[in-house]
């Protein structure tokens, strides 16, 4: 059976510009609410000891940034809406807890350390990502330790033309090609933690 999706290298994102993350923001929009049930699994699947590094990729207003250092990471949220960036900073920030302006597109972030990430999240991001596949890699190559994990959020589109932010199930298995992979989908949104493939 022939399949007219684009192969791993040449998949591509539906990318938006900042000022629209911005108008996101000041309405005080997160996409996708945190439930008790996203954080067993994240917790159930993930290797996470207290005092890990964890990035949360763009991190928006940062609700998921703020859970997470109640589990214990020393956080860095990451986004590049100026505007979320300030609410999240009213809400709390310290030497466990910082935020960054930096754009996914433009590589690992210099304040980021190389190969010193344990968990990065990004959670409705990757759709948004000019080269998702690519971004995954250099994640895996630059920022994960070891042991580093990743957990995505992929909201699930069934119909042609996607809507936004969404991505058809043949492009979530051509992103998660290469590496180990715990998954649940709920609601429409796959849950994904993935582990570099050991060689």
């Amino acid at each position: 059976m022939q399949r007219d999706e684009a192969p791993a290298s040449t998949l591509q994102g539906r990318p938006i510009k900042p000022a629209v993350w911005d108008a996101w923001a000041r309405e005080g929009r997160t996409p996708y609410d945190i439930s008790e049930e996203e954080m067993r699994f994240l917790v159930h699947h993930t290797s996470g000891r207290y005092g890990q590094v964890a990035v949360e990729a763009g991190c928006g207003i940062g609700k998921f940034s703020r859970r997470l250092r109640r589990l214990g990471y020393h956080v860095t949220g990451i986004d590049y809406s100026v505007l979320s960036l300030q609410l999240a900073r009213a809400e709390g920030y310290g030497p466990q807890l910082t935020y960054l302006y930096a754009d996914l597109e433009d590589g690992v972030p210099s304040d980021l350390p190389l190969h010193g990430v344990d968990l990065v999240v990004a959670r409705t991001v990757v759709p948004f990502l000019t080269k998702p596949v690519e971004w995954l890699q250099q994640v895996r190559d630059l920022w994960l330790t070891p042991d580093g994990q990743v957990y995505l959020v992929v909201p699930i589109g069934r119909e042609k033309p996607l809507q936004p932010g969404q991505m058809t199930q043949t492009d979530i298995e051509v992103l998660c090609s290469g590496w180990q992979v715990e998954r649940r989908d709920t609601g429409g949104l796959a849950r994904i933690i993935l582990r570099p493939s050991t060689p």
